[in-house]
């Protein structure tokens, strides 16, 4: 039976305009166009697979996950479950905090004091070592960086992530994992560190189509000291709590730990999981380690 979209819309309680958008992003297309009206129409597996989207919806699932999930198979959908679930954990101890701050804010108010007092989050650095088993493939933008010359380093390094994001370069690249991961990679260094290669891309399930201007870096299994912090907000974050923890890791955490570099192959992990948060983003740096 074939429903028009007007009839669709009512029955699943969501706007024409909504459905319309669906098709547009490739996440809901139509059961084919009516050749003597020249309308869309819908029939029982597009009102199956839009009960689908809405259940994948109320558990918050981004509308690229869902369309990435509903075009996988199950069983590997287990990935990204995991990071939804550890997202709401994450985001209902961050609520937490965001309740201190309005019951503060309401005492302040009620005291004359000033208002505009910022929580205090001091960036704390957790380093483990764990072992991945497969190599993680990357896809991105690259470019060659001073790493002896801080400003011309941060510069070059700014704008390459702005280009990357400014650009839309995620959407050309294909074979995104799911869930979609960036990674800020810092890798192919002279020993002196006076030049390198940064790269900012995104993980992908394979190297077969590399699209032009970008280039693919492979994280080789193997042995990796992590790094995870957060920050009072996001620009904190990925500017001097990141530089802190590349000081924590080199300068005081490797010297005393078993393990040493391989080589110089650093991973500043971007997950939307821990950095699209109202409050204490946060996110992790690896290292290429072995054991001394």
């Amino acid at each position: 039976m074939g429903y028009t979209i007007g009839q669709f819309a009512g029955m699943l309680q969501v706007s024409k305009k909504t459905l319309r958008y669906y098709r547009d992003i490739g996440l809901l297309e139509p059961a084919g166009i009516d050749p003597d009206n020249g309308y869309a129409f819908y029939e029982d597996v597009q009102r199956e697979r839009m009960k689908q989207i809405q259940y994948l919806r109320r558990l918050r699932f981004s509308l690229e996950d869902i369309r990435m999930l509903l075009d996988a198979e199950p069983r590997l959908w287990s990935g990204s479950v995991q990071a939804r679930l550890t997202a709401v954990r994450s985001e209902g101890r961050l609520l937490s905090v965001i309740e201190q701050e309005l019951l503060a804010l309401q005492t302040r108010i009620s005291n004359g004091k000033e208002l505009f007092k910022p929580m205090e989050i001091s960036t704390a650095y957790k380093v483990d070592v764990f072992e991945r088993k497969d190599p993680l493939y990357i896809i991105g933008c690259a470019a060659t960086v001073p790493y002896n010359n801080y400003e011309e380093k941060q510069r070059i390094i700014e704008q390459l992530i702005s280009n990357f994001y400014g650009n839309d370069e995620t959407e050309r690249i294909p074979h995104q994992a799911v869930p979609s991961t960036c990674f800020g990679l810092v890798c192919e260094c002279e020993p002196d560190m006076s030049s390198g290669t940064y790269m900012m891309g995104m993980q992908v399930t394979g190297l077969s189509e590399i699209p032009g201007g970008m280039r693919s870096l492979t994280l080789p299994a193997g042995l990796y000291a992590r790094v995870a912090f957060e920050a009072v907000d996001k620009e904190t974050l990925t500017n001097s709590a990141l530089e802190g923890a590349y000081d924590h890791l080199y300068s005081k955490w490797l010297p005393g730990s078993e393990y040493t570099m391989t080589d110089i192959l650093a991973a500043e992990l971007y997950a939307d999981e821990h950095m699209e948060v109202p409050v204490s983003p946060g996110m992790e740096l690896w290292q290429l380690v072995k054991r001394k």
